[in-house]
């Protein structure tokens, strides 16, 4: 996504994003507290729009089901996530309508944080990953 070091500046303006730049930097007090915060308004966006971001840097619209299921397992063995629902939320990026209908509005966010944070930490790297929660914040929250 970018340079090393681009992001050094980068303050997130979101609670998603808080909880995110904490996590990356290692400090997981602050992540804590961030994520005791009340909720945002823009909570839900700034979340679709991360994890639309993350999932795309690592899979196309071509990627086949199968593909999309290993890697669900493979996730399943470093972090707690219901794999049907995982495999949705992955396929749900991709392009694909309607996976998401029969599942829990809980279950769809614990999914979300759970896959993003796993993608984040083991996929996309620290940097990249840091870019991507500005990108999401930028194109999912009001102009500053």
């Amino acid at each position: 996504m970018g340079a090393e070091g681009e992001n050094s500046g980068f303050e997130p303006r979101s609670r998603v994003g808080s909880v995110f730049v904490a996590l990356l930097s290692g400090d997981e007090a602050a992540a804590a507290e961030a994520a005791e915060l009340p909720p945002d308004e823009h909570d839900d966006e700034v979340l679709a729009a991360a994890i639309r971001l993350a999932v795309r840097s690592l899979f196309d619209e071509d990627t086949p089901p199968d593909a999309v299921a290993d890697f669900v397992a493979a996730m399943g063995r470093d972090v707690e996530v219901k794999p049907d629902v995982a495999e949705a939320l992955v396929r749900t990026q991709l392009g694909e309508e309607g996976l998401l209908d029969g599942y829990g509005p809980q279950d769809v966010s614990d999914a979300t944080w759970s896959m993003l944070g796993y993608l984040c930490e083991h996929r996309i790297g620290r940097e990249d990953s840091l870019e991507l929660v500005e990108l999401a914040e930028r194109e999912a929250l009001p102009a500053a």
